[in-house]
């Protein structure tokens, strides 16, 4: 009887989980439908941005800039400790869409370390900030949270703080590392160079050609420093966006497999408890059967 006993409480402890993880299932579709199409909108902004920097710097009057504004397309940079902004989120259960990303930075890390070169870390997400502090907790010098609503308010912390970095010629290049988004099961690590912006990359289909960049001339003080300000925002803003869509689309199809194993689960221990029934129906039969022949 004992064994039944925990066989029920079995069944129902899983089905109870299987409620929960059904209930994340559906919170994380929800998400993810109001919050992808932003990250795809977003993409038209951020990749006009990046052609408007690419411009600059091949426009060949870049000495006309204030010495500030010139060290975000400065060759020199890559003479500076490398910052590498890594995007992770603030909870689990949401399969590998963590651990890749962390892997993926651990892996660039390491080559850095190899040819010697020296690097600091900007993290945001609590969770990336756990895994690369065991190892490199000297190398960060920023963490931010990250809620939901708040991803604007982040992107221009980050801007802001990558901005005096530069300034400060305390890091020179800059790459971002964050989940991009394909669909609710796919979901890309993608590690695109920030800075400098030169060397910026853009999808074949849109590359850009060399007869159509634009020469500029530089009218109203600021108006550089402006354009970096609003490409570096817009960089961050839209990995943060592809990154959270994609951690909404690994977390509703963990849950989904979730679902569906405690399914098999309860199907397996009803059965399994089910037989232990007839068991000791059968037991018990027989056992009267036999006393009754006895008498």
């Amino acid at each position: 009887m004992s064994n039944l006993k925990q066989l029920r409480n079995r069944v129902k402890t899983i089905k109870s989980t299987q409620k929960i993880t059904k209930a994340m299932h559906v919170v994380s579709a929800a998400k993810l439908n109001k919050i992808k199409d932003q990250a795809f909108n977003l993409n038209n902004f951020s990749q006009a941005l990046a052609e408007v920097m690419y411009d600059i710097s091949n426009s060949g009057n870049l000495m006309d800039l204030p010495s500030d504004d010139r060290k975000f397309f400065n060759d020199d940079m890559e003479k500076l400790p490398h910052l590498l902004v890594v995007i992770t989120s603030e909870r689990g259960l949401c399969g590998s869409f963590n651990s890749n990303i962390i892997k993926r930075a651990k892996a660039e890390i390491k080559s850095f370390q190899k040819l010697g070169k020296s690097f600091k870390l900007l993290i945001i997400g609590k969770k990336g900030r756990d895994a690369l502090r065991i190892d490199y907790a000297d190398k960060i010098i920023g963490y931010y949270h990250v809620s939901h609503g708040n991803y604007e308010c982040v992107s221009r912390e980050v801007k802001d703080k990558i901005i005096a970095l530069v300034q400060q010629e305390e890091v020179g290049a800059c790459d971002i590392f964050y989940n991009k988004f394909i669909n609710a099961m796919t979901q890309l690590v993608s590690v695109e160079q920030m800075l400098p912006a030169q060397n910026q990359e853009t999808d074949s289909s849109s590359q850009l050609d060399s007869n159509k960049v634009t020469h500029y001339e530089y009218e109203g003080e600021g108006l550089v420093h402006d354009v970096i300000d609003l490409y570096i925002h817009g960089e961050i803003n839209y990995a943060l966006l592809q990154s959270r869509a994609s951690e909404e689309g690994a977390r509703m199809t963990a849950m989904d497999n979730s679902t569906k194993n405690a399914k098999e689960l309860i199907n397996k221990f009803t059965l399994k408890l089910n037989r232990s029934r007839q068991a000791i129906i059968t037991t018990e039969l027989t056992e009267i059967i036999s006393g009754a022949e006895a008498i």
